[in-house]
């Protein structure tokens, strides 16, 4: 069966690591990177409201702080009524220290994923059963910390689609692994399944058709920032470049949908998964 999950990472707004700072920035306005908060709002709600109307329960990672701020400007918890509610950290910190250099023990890992946690359930009521790393760092330790807890799964690695299937693996703690994709564009380089190059306009929406085109068995992931669809890297999009990133992300589903791929919860794939081994 070919299912695909649409999956949305919730955090502050165009973020960006500093070296010697755990939490994240923002990308400069007018040389300002103080953490904020206005797009990730709005687009999380166009998002949804696409999910709705397209009838797809999405995933949505949240960042806690962001979902804190998020939750002062839109009815957070009615937002994500369909949808399933997972993790994305607490400030949108690199638990690895790959960028910012700052080591972070398996001990400071754990609080931070449990104050994460508990900031979520207190906004959303759910406790979240799923985790993504901010920037997609995750290591052993990580993986430890989320086994430890009874997360179900962690989907913040990649992998290649290979003899046209993909889907979730186990790893060795017990922790199941929800990867991200990675194949081949129509020029024969390789594709994410995070649609961030389409956002900065670097891709098309058919690039992504074409990825979907490259699996007949198992689970394709599609990540989004809920900011991205407002504003990238260049600047604030405006009303007509949102309406074009909505369109293009729209394309992407109507045609997945056509095509007759199911789309679910990650949440719910794993749990259907365990009960079919």
């Amino acid at each position: 069966m070919r299912c695909a999950a649409f999956t949305v990472d919730v955090d502050r707004d165009v973020n960006l690591p500093e070296t010697g700072r755990r939490d994240a920035i923002c990308q400069p306005r007018e040389g300002d990177t103080t953490p904020r908060f206005s797009s990730s709002t709005r687009g999380l709600e166009l998002l949804a409201e696409l999910l709705d109307d397209l009838g797809i329960r999405g995933t949505f990672f949240l960042e806690a702080v962001a979902a804190q701020q998020i939750s002062k400007r839109a009815e957070l918890r009615d937002l994500l009524a369909r949808h399933e509610v997972a993790s994305h950290g607490w400030s949108h910190e690199d638990l690895t220290g790959a960028y910012t250099k700052i080591e972070m023990s398996e001990e400071e890992v754990g609080e931070t994923i449990d104050d994460a946690a508990a900031m979520i359930e207190r906004l959303t009521g759910r406790l979240p059963r799923g985790f993504r790393a901010p920037y997609q760092h995750v290591d052993e330790a990580v993986h430890r910390v989320l086994a430890k807890r009874g997360y179900w799964y962690d989907s913040s690695l990649t992998m290649d689609i290979r003899s046209r299937r993909i889907d979730i693996y186990g790893l060795p703690n017990g922790l199941i692994e929800c990867p991200l994709a990675r194949g081949i564009d129509k020029r024969g380089k390789p594709i994410h399944s995070y649609l961030w190059p389409m956002h900065e306009g670097k891709r098309d929406p058919e690039d992504y058709i074409h990825l979907l085109n490259q699996y007949d068995e198992g689970l394709l992931i599609l990540a989004t920032h809920s900011w991205h669809v407002i504003e990238n890297y260049g600047g604030p999009l405006g009303r007509s470049g949102t309406e074009g990133q909505m369109e293009n992300v729209r394309a992407i589903l109507e045609n997945a949908l056509d095509q007759g791929i199911k789309f679910d919860t990650l949440e719910k794939h794993v749990q259907r998964s365990a009960q079919n081994r």
